[in-house]
């Protein structure tokens, strides 16, 4: 049985497409079995002549049990925005992670234009790290 590298440090890169809800939009990263991932940056940038509109996502595959006191409990299949519709000007780059984001085992990353934007490129650049969880 091959093992997991403890620590593997990844670069996601994707053309950001149109769609219609979180739940279809491109999958740009998901966890592995075995792997959490730390999203330690994420950059869209606008290569369009016309400001972009851009939402990102973190889907929860899983459903989380409630810890020992109840709390913190949450339904899998679950879309939970990032950012909804944020406006990228043409020509410039926007930083949509403030912070870092644990990706769980098979939760992933989603992102999409809204179907009604218009005609435009966006490209998402993302830098993981993903560790074994054993």
């Amino acid at each position: 049985m091959a093992l997991i590298p403890l620590n593997t440090f990844k670069t996601k890169t994707a053309r950001v497409l149109t769609g219609t809800e979180a739940t279809t939009a491109t999958t740009v990263y998901t966890a592995p079995v075995g792997t959490t991932a730390i999203v330690l940056m994420a950059q869209i940038s606008n290569v369009s002549t016309a400001s972009q509109l851009v939402s990102l996502v973190h889907f929860r595959r899983n459903r989380v049990l409630a810890d020992a006191q109840g709390n913190g409990a949450q339904p899998g299949l679950t879309p939970n925005f990032l950012v909804k519709e944020f406006e990228i000007p043409s020509n410039d780059a926007a930083s949509v992670l403030a912070g870092k984001l644990i990706v769980e085992e098979l939760d992933s990353i989603r992102c999409f234009q809204p179907e009604n934007a218009t005609t435009g490129t966006l490209q998402l650049v993302m830098s993981i790290l993903e560790t074994a969880n054993t």
